[in-house]
């Protein structure tokens, strides 16, 4: 799965999953905010979306992590963090 892909299903899953509208998810470049002051994205719409990123990618997230939330910072990072917990990404 490429980098771009991700970005896509990350995109399709902030529609569905979180009730961004759907032009909106896609106008979205991988670098914006997606929290606070970017997208608006709060905790609970963090937990709704790994929830199905589980699904969708078929990961299980280490809930154990203390500061896990800056894993939402953009949708690069999700990107990276999806692609490392599938082994590929280095």
């Amino acid at each position: 799965m490429t980098h771009e892909e991700v970005i896509r299903s990350l995109k399709r899953l902030l529609s569905e999953r979180v009730r961004i509208p759907f032009a909106r998810a896609q106008a979205l470049a991988p670098d914006a905010p997606l929290l606070k002051d970017g997208l608006g994205l709060d905790s609970l719409d963090c937990v709704e979306l790994t929830l199905g990123m589980e699904e969708v990618f078929g990961l299980v997230f280490d809930d154990s992590e203390e500061d896990w939330m800056h894993h939402f910072s953009c949708l690069d990072t999700l990107s990276q963090l999806v692609l490392t917990a599938k082994g590929e990404l280095a």
